[in-house]
């Protein structure tokens, strides 16, 4: 048969095939015993004439034992057989029992009734035939119990299902590295994975929840996601979100808009909205008191040493360190010396970070006013002072440069200048820093700060720092107004990118040669728009409204989804121009409905689906559909139908078909001028394969072909097999007359009434030729090449004559 032009459907036909394949594979390895042709062989050998009447001692009607150099075997009535032979040993009971097992390798088959067991090397498979199959193999395992259940396990992986339900159920194992993943699939919307070492590690139901051990937990209708990876935890729930890298040894907890916390090994941020906000980092330390919440702070005093010397320190905080005060003060010294200075330097400098303290000083005062806005401290000749959000003024005792301090003890007026540096405070009115690159004022505290750097011309405005801030320069701007709003503008040679936050939203936008993007987020609910495009690519854009609307556009589609089960998309194109068109005119875009899902029923240009019942596809060529277990497939060169098997019809331009259960039914084929098979069941004409048959059995039966011709006629009354090989005739099915004749060596053997009423048959070897009546019992002749002969009656009485001449009667020379 020529080969097929349709493609059939692998999803359709694995889970039929399956059924089949397997039932009828152990149903032909069950029937008959397991063989091992090289075992077996041995006990084939034929003994005959006058070899067998010197290697069998006894041989009778009833029994027959055969002993000569390693070989014994005993043979009685017809049903029972015992062979010990150099290869094997076996034994039957007919039809109840039998047993073999190799004496050269481990190779063992046993078989009882109807249960079998078979080892061969590493491998054991046992039935209780026709129900179980089971067994183990060096690498892998199975069980089945057709059709209702099967299992196959291997190191790269196994199988588990039931072919009954072949849409319903699925599961499949795969070996990775030193362990095993399961994964099982129920109704297409169940999914889970289970691995060996970690039990259970992924499952979902669609679209309800999605969890994978170790990874994630996300729940889309709930708006619940939850990440707990050995190195990285997180939780989302609507305004609740928390996070912890273990790596980094970052943690971050939100309760939107109200609590926020962020824990890094250098910076630690905390709020409560709207009362207050802490911000500290390495170089600095910030406390935002939005609504004066206070809490008191008891003086302590503590003893210290360092060094050998022994310190008495003491601190004051009022309001949660609205005013603080800290003391350090040498009571004992020790016998070391005195520490160096961390800087040597005495010239009054700016620094972003304290560079001593008071555990690192023998004398140190220091006062901070409104949680640390303005500070100043004093430590042994060092002195720094600090209105945010200027840097440290540092300075030394014996540095001649004038620095002018009123009051001295706790200064509320700063002034320094110098030709490189000058800063000035008046507290709590004015404030200014200025060096070579930039200068910061500073009014009414924080009231209002200017700021101008020479680097990339930056100006920066804040009203009441940090709340309101709006800065430009050469490569950037921005403006903030906390904590409702936050913007900034980022651009270079090749592009930009801006960035916009508010309490329940994110605004991004980037451009650059190869990318052009929009995005923007509401959140919690989760509302998203994005747009973007590729260098020479259409623009993409995506409308989010979770878990309710879906919008995607680009320039050659879009798609909209409304709560998961209506969904529709269209495709735009332009036509091409013909010749006579004019190519200056506007071309007008085109759009057709791509697909189209209200479920359960689905539309696209080339399909349409009622699901899960029907589908069907199509194009300007071919037509396919799968409808209530009905397959049809149909093309300009033909058609393919199937309806489970039951009912197959297949059309091609060389060949029509129709047939079922894979001709075993019926059958029904034909070419243009032709016909090749016309069979119901077992009956009809035959013309496929390199033979001719012609069926109407049991009436008559013939075959034709280059190699052989065979006739049968009547119910087994005559039967003629000619081959280039030997030539065969049967009478009554070989009961009433049997003839066969080899060719190549002219051997034959004729049987009359199954031999009961007359036998001849003829072996190669020394010329043997047997005749007889009743297969020799009622008497038999036999002669050989060699001078060999031997006559017998009801085996009971027998005159032979040997090779070499000597004549016995009853088994007795004489």
């Amino acid at each position: 048969m020529k080969k097929k032009f349709y493609m059939r459907p692998s999803f359709y036909l694995h889970s039929l095939y399956l059924c089949f394949v397997l039932g009828h594979l152990f149903l032909v390895m069950s029937l008959s015993s397991k063989t091992w042709s090289d075992l077996e062989n041995e006990q084939e050998v034929k003994i005959y004439g006058s070899e067998r009447s010197a290697k069998f001692k006894a041989s009778n009607i009833f029994y027959d034992i055969e002993d000569w150099n390693d070989h014994y075997s005993v043979r009685a009535l017809g049903i029972y057989r015992y062979y010990d032979y150099p290869l094997s040993k076996s034994k039957t009971l007919f039809p109840f029992y039998y047993h073999i097992q190799s004496k050269k390798d481990n190779r063992e088959y046993k078989r009882i009734i109807n249960v079998n067991v078979t080892k061969e090397n590493d491998s054991v498979h046992k039935s209780f035939f026709p129900f179980v199959f089971w067994g183990n193999l060096s690498n892998s395992s199975y069980l089945i119990t057709i059709p209702f259940f099967f299992q196959n396990n291997s190191e790269n992986g196994n199988s588990f299902g039931f072919p009954i339900l072949p849409l319903i159920y699925y599961k499949h194992r795969e070996k990775l590295s030193d362990t095993n993943d399961h994964y099982t699939r129920f109704l297409t919307l169940l999914h889970y994975e289970t691995n060996e070492k970690r039990g259970l590690t992924d499952v979902s139901f669609t679209p309800i929840f999605y969890y994978s051990k170790e990874n994630y937990l996300f729940l889309p209708l709930l708006l619940y996601y939850q990440d707990f990876r050995s190195a990285t935890q997180k939780y989302w729930m609507g305004p609740l979100y928390y996070s912890k890298d273990q790596t980094k040894e970052e943690r971050l907890f939100v309760f939107f808009p109200f609590v926020g916390s962020y824990v890094s090994p250098k910076k630690e941020i905390d709020f409560i909205f709207p009362v207050y906000l802490n911000i500290k980092d390495t170089e600095e330390d910030y406390h935002i008191n939005l609504f004066w919440y206070t809490k008191v702070q008891s003086a302590n005093v503590n003893l210290a040493t360092n060094d050998g010397n022994v310190y008495l320190d003491y601190d004051f905080g009022l309001f949660y360190n609205l005013v603080g005060i800290s003391k350090r003060s040498k009571i004992l010294i020790g016998s070391s010396q005195k520490r160096n200075d961390l800087n040597n330097s005495t010239k009054p400098e700016l620094k972003k970070k304290r560079e001593f303290n008071r555990e690192n000083s023998d004398q140190y005062s220091g006062y901070q006013l409104l949680f640390g806005i303005f500070s100043y401290e004093k430590a042994d000749t060092k002195k720094h002072i600090r209105l945010l959000p200027f840097a440290w003024f540092t300075w030394d005792e014996s540095s001649e440069d004038k620095v002018v301090l009123i009051p001295p003890f706790f200064p509320i007026w700063l002034s320094y200048v110098s030709d490189d540096l000058e800063y000035k405070i008046i507290f709590p009115f004015y404030g200014k820093q200025k060096d070579k690159t930039s200068e910061i004022q500073s009014y009414l505290i924080n009231g209002y700060i200017k700021e101008e750097y020479e680097l990339d011309n930056r100006v920066e405005r804040s009203y009441f720092w940090p709340f309101v801030n709006v800065y430009e320069s050469d490569i950037n701007s921005g403006h903030r107004v906390l904590p409702f709003y936050v913007y900034n503008y980022t651009k270079n040679e090749k592009g930009f990118k801006s960035n916009a936050y508010t309490l329940i939203s994110n605004y991004k936008k980037v451009s650059n040669p190869n990318y052009e993007g929009k995005e923007f987020l509401i959140w919690p609910v989760w509302i998203s728009y994005h747009s973007y495009s590729f260098k020479n690519e259409d623009t993409k854009t995506t409308f989010w409204l979770t878990p309710f609307f879906y919008r995607r556009v680009s320039d050659s589609s879009s798609r909209t989804n409304i709560f998961w089960f209506i969904d529709w998309e269209f495709e735009s194109y332009k036509p091409i121009l013909s010749k006579n068109q004019n190519q200056t005119s506007p071309t007008i875009k085109k759009e057709t409905l791509s697909h189209l899902l209200i479920f359960p029923f689905y539309y696209s240009e080339s399909s349409f689906s009622i699901l899960p019942v029907s589908f069907n596809f199509w194009n300007q060529e071919e037509f396919t559909t799968f409808t209530l277990l009905n397959y049809y497939h149909s093309k300009k060169e033909g058609h393919y139908y199937n309806f489970l098997y039951l009912l197959e019809s297949e059309n091609s331009t060389t060949n029509y078909q129709l047939r079922s259960f894979w001709d075993y039914l019926f059958s029904f084929q034909k070419k243009p001028k032709e016909i090749q098979r016309l069979t119901l069941l077992w009956l009809g004409y035959d013309n496929t394969s390199d033979k001719k048959t012609i069926n109407f059995f049991p009436l008559v039966r013939t075959t034709e072909s280059l190699e052989e011709t065979s006739k049968l006629y009547g119910p087994f009354l005559y039967y003629q097999s000619i081959s280039e090989e030997e030539i065969t005739k049967l009478a009554l099915a070989g009961i009433g007359y049997y003839h066969n004749q080899t060719k190549s060596d002219n051997q034959y053997s004729t049987y009359v009434l199954l031999g009961v009423l007359y036998q001849e048959k003829t072996e190669l070897e020394r010329g043997f030729v047997k005749r007889g009546s009743l297969w020799g019992w009622l008497w038999e002749y036999q002669t050989e090449d060699n001078g060999y002969e031997k006559f017998s009656i009801l085996k009971l009485f027998s005159y032979s004559k040997e090779t070499d001449g000597t004549k016995k009667i009853l088994g007795i020379s004489i």
